[in-house]
């Protein structure tokens, strides 16, 4: 039946806990037991029981039993009873079974069972706790009687440890009141030695035990590491151990470390032979004595130690002061010193007054300055003599590292010797009459690390001098060193300053020589320094350019070559000049033009100022020279000289035409039939008209290009075409010479930019000049490769713009070569050089003479290097017909 009443209390539960709010609020005498009841977990535990789970029925009523404010177990029954007959009327409203009634009261029953036992248990509890609590409060109240008459007596013995700071009292203090508070058998105090071995130095009570002096043997590690316990070591007890006889048999032990800060400085031994407990309980007492005895012997060997420093500080204010004392003279000895070193800059002065002053203060009889000489510095040389004037006579010259004042300046210390007889380093002088007897200190002097020379100051008396003497020495040698130092450096800017007012006055005469030059030239000169600032300007550049020379000097050489030579300014680069003066083979680079200011033709050149270093490859660079030369009266001359060549070459090539053709007229027999002789005279005449006319024609390209009337018609060309219409020309000669031509031009090539009908000039007299010059059944050799300027040789690099691809053109031979004295003068006209083939080869030297010009007419560049006997190399570079991207 309990599952149907579990299942109907629970069904019913909110209609059971109004009906028992309502009993709350009708009963008055049960209002703090309902008040303490929570009916909603009453009801689930009620059903829970009902159910056969009792466990949330006992934890509720335990906590009703376990409250602070405590329930009325009756009143709480008489509400359960209520509670009861509430819930049986509603049961019985809802169902007359009678088994389901009882099954009702057996449940409430229970309930108030187990309200009774958890009630009971409780109660029991708190009687067991309440007896406990007043035995605790008398073991309380004893312990703390007895810890009163512990504190009262450590404050005893407090009182009485820091009365006084005597060691052997405080032991005796320490000893006699843990004797007698804690009755034991043997008590001893141990404490290290210097050797930081325990060692007794108090004990009291049974002559058995350790006496003064015993010292702890370091056999048994256990005991040893009793000893530094930090909270202490009890043994019931007494280990045995037969080197430990200080240990009573029978007894317990208590050994209590003495730590102060993290150092052991002893400790202390309690042997109990009666009962071990009473030692045990006296083990805070005794850990509290021996603390206060450790601090107490720790601050007694403070003051000990306060004391001896105290009497050590003593005595060290006492050496401080006459330290200072000391220090104080020398000091005011170097001040006087510096003092006269100041005042003048006469070397002799102030050698002979330091020489005074010291040899006064340290009362020395001998003093002498050596120096190192200027023209040999490994020499000393007297300079200066206590009370005396140098002269060759008295004068002494020693080597460094010889004799006493040689060894201090070569080691560069200061040396004191006590008796100069037992001294090896000793020198007698010829001649002198110094006595090697006494006391000497030699001290070097020193400017910027340097030895420059000795000081030494001698007495008669042996151990005469001493350390005070050589610091107050080595004090005032630095301002001596420094005294000699600025004399000798007065004594050089005189001279040197002498020298140099000299040498600007001869630099004055010259400037004024080298202006009045300058403006006496009939050529323009304009200098500029490294930043292009006009420095001087002549007359003449002020007459060329028509601006006042005083205007020109306020310019910059940048902004007169863009207005008046702004044609010309690519052909003179300033900026490119002061960066890199000189060429890669050390040569002053040197650029220059033709130019045409005011109607008058002026030549122009550009070149570094350098200043010559004797010491040095390459001079400084001091700016940059501009000269302007008026050769308009040269280039008239020679357009005249040009027109008349021009003239009789043309003159010239009208008869020789007739002859031509009329000669060539003949040999065809067109007036009639030659014989073999008339033939051979007519192809004479033929050949040697046909030699003159190309001998006028060569004299007029050469005409045409010296006076600049050559035009130039430009085109993408391609190396390859102009070179096959060449070789197709010469291929007669190279064929009769039997020659082995091989051309290697690589495929992609670049155009170039140039005039067909003189690059065809170019490479004919060229390639000509190879096969004349080379013997028969040689090698000729054409290659061709795109370049960089920076792969170019100098001084063609430099003549060149850094800015633009170039084509190479190399036209080698295994001719005769060239001689080294011949190869500059190699393209100037009608110029042959002596060779095997000369006369075989025949020309009259102006080939290569149109080339040159006509090379650097279409902006490039053409030399030559030979070896005599295995033949030559022209190389041409011309530029490509685009430039870099």
């Amino acid at each position: 039946m309990k599952p149907v009443l579990s299942h109907w209390l629970q069904t019913q539960q909110a209609t059971l806990l109004q009906q028992w709010n309502d009993l709350r609020d009708t009963t008055t005498g049960s209002v703090a037991t309902q008040a303490q009841l929570d009916l909603q977990r009453f009801a689930l535990a009620l059903a829970a029981a009902a159910n056969g789970d009792d466990q949330p029925l006992r934890e509720l009523l335990s906590e009703l039993a376990t409250a602070e404010s405590g329930a009325d177990l009756p009143a709480l029954v008489r509400n359960i009873n209520q509670m009861h007959r509430a819930t049986r009327a509603a049961l019985l409203h809802d169902t007359p079974d009678v088994a389901l009634i009882d099954t009702l009261a057996e449940l409430f029953d229970q309930v108030i069972a187990t309200l009774v036992d958890i009630w009971a248990e409780h109660t029991n509890q708190l009687i067991h706790e309440r007896e406990f609590i007043a035995a605790s409060l008398d073991a309380a109240s004893a312990a703390a009687d007895q810890r009163a008459l512990q504190l009262k007596a450590l404050n005893d013995i407090s009182q009485r440890l820091s009365a006084t700071l005597d060691r052997n009292e405080l032991l005796e203090i320490v000893i006699d009141s843990l004797h007698r508070l804690t009755d034991t058998h043997h008590v001893a105090v141990w404490l290290t030695d210097s050797n930081h071995q325990l060692r007794v130095t108090a004990s009291r009570g049974s002559v058995d035990g350790p006496s003064s002096g015993y010292r702890l043997p370091p056999t048994n590690p256990v005991i040893q590491t009793a000893f530094t316990c930090a909270g202490g070591t009890f043994w019931p007890v007494a280990p045995v151990d037969p080197d430990h006889d200080w240990l009573i048999a029978g007894c317990s032990v208590m050994i209590i470390p003495m730590i102060g800060g993290e150092r052991l400085i002893g400790a202390v031994t309690l042997q109990e032979r009666n009962n071990p407990l009473d030692l045990r309980f006296m083990q805070d007492l005794a850990q509290s004595i021996v603390s206060q005895a450790t601090i107490a012997l720790q601050n007694a060997d403070l003051y000990h130690t306060i004391r001896s420093l105290n009497a050590e500080l003593e005595q060290r204010v006492i050496e401080r002061t006459r330290e200072l004392e000391e220090e104080k003279d020398r000091l005011a000895t170097l001040h006087a010193i510096a003092s006269q070193v100041n005042q003048t800059l006469d070397l002799d002065q102030i050698l002979n007054n330091s020489l005074e002053m010291l040899a006064r203060i340290i009362q020395a009889e001998h003093a002498s300055i050596l120096l190192a000489e200027e023209d040999n510095p490994s020499l000393l040389v007297t300079r200066a003599i206590l009370g005396k004037k140098v002269t060759p006579e008295n004068m002494i010259r020693f080597a460094i590292g010889q004799g006493i004042a040689g060894w201090a300046a070569q080691h560069g210390q200061t040396v004191l010797v006590n008796d100069v007889a037992q001294d090896e380093r000793w020198v007698s002088i010829p001649g002198s009459t110094r006595k090697r007897e006494g006391s000497m200190i030699s001290v070097p002097l020193f400017v910027q690390g340097e030895v420059i020379g000795v000081m030494t100051l001698s007495h008669s008396r042996t151990h005469f001098f001493h350390e005070g003497h050589v610091r107050l020495l080595n004090a005032c040698a630095g301002a001596i060193a420094i005294g000699i130092n600025n004399a000798n450096l007065f004594r050089m800017i005189s001279a040197e300053a002498e020298r140099r007012y000299e040498l600007l006055d001869r630099q004055q005469k010259e400037t004024s020589q080298i202006a009045a030059i300058l403006q006496s030239l009939l050529d323009g000169v304009i200098v500029c320094d490294l930043y292009g600032s006009v420095l001087s300007v002549n007359q003449a550049a002020s007459r060329i350019l028509h601006r006042p020379a005083e205007e020109l000097v306020l310019w910059n050489l940048h902004d007169i070559i863009q207005r008046h030579l702004s044609n010309h300014a690519a052909e003179l680069p300033l900026d490119d000049l002061l960066r890199r003066p000189l060429s890669v083979t050390g040569e002053a680079r040197t650029f220059s033009t033709t130019a045409v200011i005011s109607g008058r033709t002026i030549n122009v050149s550009l070149s570094p100022v350098l200043k010559e270093d004797v010491n040095e490859d390459d001079g400084e660079l001091l700016g940059a020279l501009l000269v302007l030369r008026d050769i308009t009266r040269e280039v008239e001359a020679d357009r005249m000289k040009n027109e008349f060549i021009g003239t009789m070459s043309h003159e010239l090539r009208t008869p020789m035409t007739a002859i031509k053709g009329f000669t060539q007229l003949l040999a065809m027999g067109g007036l009639g039939q030659l014989n073999d002789t008339q033939r051979e005279f007519v192809n004479t005449i033929y050949s040697n008209t046909e030699r003159m006319i190309n001998l006028i024609n060569d004299v007029l390209e050469i005409t045409k290009i010296e006076s600049g009337s050559i035009d130039l018609e430009w085109r993408s060309l391609h190396l390859a075409e102009a070179l096959s219409g060449v070789i197709a020309e010469l291929q007669p000669q190279i064929a009769q010479r039997r020659h082995q031509l091989t051309i290697s031009i690589p495929p992609g090539l670049p155009l170039i930019r140039a005039d067909a009908m003189r690059l065809h000039q170019i490479l004919y007299h060229v390639l000509l000049n190879a096969i004349k010059y080379t013997p028969p059944g040689g090698k000729i050799t054409i290659a061709a490769r795109e370049t960089l300027n920076v792969d170019l040789p100098e001084p063609v690099r430099s003549t060149l713009s850094d800015s633009r691809r170039y084509l190479l053109l190399s036209i080698s031979d295994t001719g005769v070569g060239i001689r080294p004295e011949d190869l500059p003068r190699i393209f100037d006209r009608f110029f042959r050089t002596d060779n095997p083939l000369k006369v075989e080869a025949g020309g009259t030297g102006l080939g290569l003479s149109i080339v040159k010009p006509l090379v650097e007419l279409l902006g490039g560049r053409i030399w030559v290097d030979s070896i005599v006997g295995e033949g030559s190399t022209f190389s041409i570079a011309l530029p490509v017909a685009t430039e870099r991207g």
